[in-house]
């Protein structure tokens, strides 16, 4: 059964086609889960399949990016008095029945952040996928001292104290996940894992290629002004 203290945040963006399963499908595991949708800015019907499937849907007026949709919907579940919450994906890419190694596992007083990680092999996911997650995973992780396992998996835990304490940046693009790892490292939390299935299907990428690749080098070099890192654990 899950904690009381934890809830789910799917942050959206043109997600109708799939948003209504994902939801319902979490629902039929964990009717009293307390579930939000962060609609980013969609143009279609998002918000509304996401009520329908029995969640509360915060809108935001334009396409922010998803690192504001998750900012926005983790400072509204700390606001509300949850102690975590975890962040899955739209677009189905996520097992909800994975989602109960989370809300109902026991992490440690230190942990920060617990990160979904998936199997990093070519029989389960795209080659170039592989090497992109690796080479990411390995280069944030001299950042971090720490071992952060799938650093591209968006199903994950935030311990929102953790958050706030870190100081990690109210906005953001797909760079922000990625920035949470190493400030909330950096911070003195400890990161722990739940492995999860991984699964690829039709879904829709909304990445820019060479932009949040720019983004990405640009952060990276920007977090050596953190600070001194943490003793590696």
């Amino acid at each position: 059964m899950p904690r009381l203290d934890r809830a789910v945040l799917i942050p959206a963006y043109q997600a109708e086609r799939t948003l209504g399963q994902v939801v319902e499908q979490l629902r039929g595991l964990h009717p009293e889960i307390n579930l939000l949708v962060v609609d980013d800015g969609s143009k279609d019907a998002t918000a509304e399949v996401a009520r329908q499937a029995g969640a509360v849907v915060l809108s935001l007026g334009t396409n922010s990016g998803k690192g504001t949709a998750l900012a926005t919907g983790l400072a509204h579940l700390r606001k509300q008095g949850f102690v975590w919450a975890l962040a899955m994906d739209s677009d189905g890419q996520h097992l909800p029945e994975d989602a109960t190694k989370f809300l109902s596992g026991t992490f440690s007083e230190q942990c920060g952040l617990v990160v979904g990680a998936r199997h990093l092999h070519p029989r389960s996911m795209p080659w170039p996928r592989v090497c992109s997650n690796r080479l990411t995973t390995w280069v944030l992780e001299l950042q971090a001292r720490k071992r952060l396992w799938d650093s591209q998996c968006g199903f994950r835990m935030y311990r929102l104290e953790a958050l706030e304490k870190a100081q990690v940046p109210p906005s953001g693009r797909f760079e922000w996940e990625s920035e949470c790892l190493v400030r909330i490292a950096r911070a003195g939390f400890g990161i722990e894992k739940v492995d999860v299935a991984t699964i690829y299907g039709e879904e829709t990428s909304h990445i820019h290629p060479w932009k949040d690749t720019a983004r990405f080098v640009r952060l990276w070099f920007g977090l050596w002004r953190l600070g001194p890192h943490p003793p590696k654990k």
